[in-house]
């Protein structure tokens, strides 16, 4: 009998002390499920578990599940015990010496934070300790994890010898490049102040579930926007000039050595204490006749740029008014997504027009809001269906899968032609509660 139908393998140890802790200490078990809930989950986290796909809190349960059989406590005979401990026990279920050997393994082996070093889809995946630098590399067999994760990912999971290879033990946390950092940060502080600490093992574990929960159920925070160079707040400024004198305006402008003429108008460029050559401002024409449009991106380049612009034209131009745009505002606006996303070649000599960094931060904005609700509108390709019901029939998954995969190509392109970092679309798998 093959492990994959064989009761008494490692395959099924969860499932079975599952069922035995939920018929013989129902109540127990009940408690100490939602006790982890209340002590890991995030504010005001639970009110959002109903508008996540079944499949994603599914796998929330999954994981919180195995940390409780792992780490977690139960009231169980009059007294609080581990749960581990219990479960092997001679007081515990009838277990296989392969599942004890796998269970007592979980007990033992930490959650820790790994880096994908290497893939090979459908086999293996190399990791690296993410905080412990010094360990070497782990190469574990996994067939379905291996599609959902590339090079670079930061993964939490634990990692148990299985015969003469070892496995993931079934959890796994998958973060994205925001919480990953953060995480990673977080543990590297906690693990230089802790080491020592006899509760290390299982608060370290804690710090990636409480992140991955946050990361998981809570709405999607995007990073405060800072000009990459000033360090300033970004903002999108917009002042509004009459153009009395274009002659003069043109002439004037072609004579400064900072300033790029382009087809949409100008920039004023600037060489920085890096050697680096970024905009300063950009004047491009209002579409209404004799009106040019300067775009700042901070509060005192806006300032600065109508001084430099007001003393060198003189009454060839006249200031009309100023605007300044929330960033939900500026979005909207089809034509200011363009004008991100269309930025020019640029030379030895000269940056895009944006700041790649500011782009970058832009972009992923406008990618949010032009996929806010794409899980659940109809689209031509996928037959006029909503991503949500193609994804109930397996030929339906792998179209919307192709799909997703085919936005991530071409953004992939986008992102290298414009030297900017790539945005990423794991927001959309996690919409649908889908693995890759």
């Amino acid at each position: 009998m093959s492990s994959e139908t064989n009761p008494n393998s490692r395959r099924y140890a969860v499932q079975k002390v599952i069922a035995w802790l939920s018929s013989l200490h129902r109540k127990g078990w009940s408690n100490a499920f939602l006790d982890l809930n209340n002590e890991l989950m995030p504010v005001d986290g639970l009110r959002h578990i109903p508008e996540l796909n079944p499949e994603l809190v599914r796998v929330i349960e999954q994981n919180l599940t195995e940390w409780l059989l792992a780490d977690g406590m139960i009231n169980a005979k009059g007294r609080k015990r581990s749960i581990n401990e219990y479960i092997l026990s001679p007081e515990g279920p009838t277990l296989s010496a392969e599942q004890r050997d796998w269970l007592q393994q979980l007990g033992q082996r930490p959650l820790r934070l790994y880096e994908v070093a290497e893939v090979i889809p459908g086999q293996q995946i190399t990791l690296f300790d993410a905080v412990d630098v010094a360990q070497q590399h782990v190469v574990v067999m996994e067939r379905s994890g291996s599609r959902s994760v590339t090079v670079g990912d930061l993964l939490g999971c634990r990692i148990l010898r299985a015969d003469d290879h070892f496995e993931m033990s079934g959890s796994a946390y998958l973060f994205n490049d925001f919480i990953g950092d953060r995480v990673l940060t977080e543990l590297e502080e906690y693990t230089d102040e802790w080491l020592d600490c006899l509760e290390y093992k299982k608060e370290f574990g804690e710090i990636i579930i409480e992140h991955w929960l946050e990361q998981t159920v809570l709405p999607r925070k995007m990073p405060e926007m800072i000009d990459s160079y000033s360090g300033e707040p970004i903002k999108m400024i917009f002042d509004l000039y009459r153009v009395n004198d274009e002659a003069k305006m043109r002439e004037t402008l072609a004579a400064q050595t900072d300033v790029e003429a382009s087809e949409e108008g100008w920039t004023r460029v600037m060489t920085c204490t890096d050697d680096v050559i970024r905009p300063l401002v950009q004047i491009n024409w209002s579409e209404k006749a004799n009106q040019i449009e300067l775009f700042s991106n901070t509060q005192r380049y806006a300032d600065e740029n109508q001084l430099w612009l007001q003393e060198l034209m003189g009454e060839a131009l006249t200031f009309m008014s100023r605007k300044t745009p929330s960033m939900d505002e500026f979005l909207k606006d089809s034509n200011n997504a363009h004008r991100l996303s269309a930025t020019k070649n640029p030379s030895p000599e000269s940056s895009s027009s944006i700041d790649p960094a500011t782009l970058a931060i832009l972009m992923e904005q406008t990618i949010h809001r032009t996929y806010a609700k794409w899980a659940d509108e109809k689209i031509a390709i996928l037959d006029n269906k909503t991503p949500r019901q193609m994804i109930k029939t397996p030929k339906g998954l792998e179209r919307v899968k192709k799909l997703l995969r085919s936005y991530e190509t071409g953004e992939r392109q986008q992102a290298k032609r414009q030297g900017r970092v790539e945005i990423s679309y794991e927001f959309l798998w996690q919409s649908l509660g889908i693995m890759r």
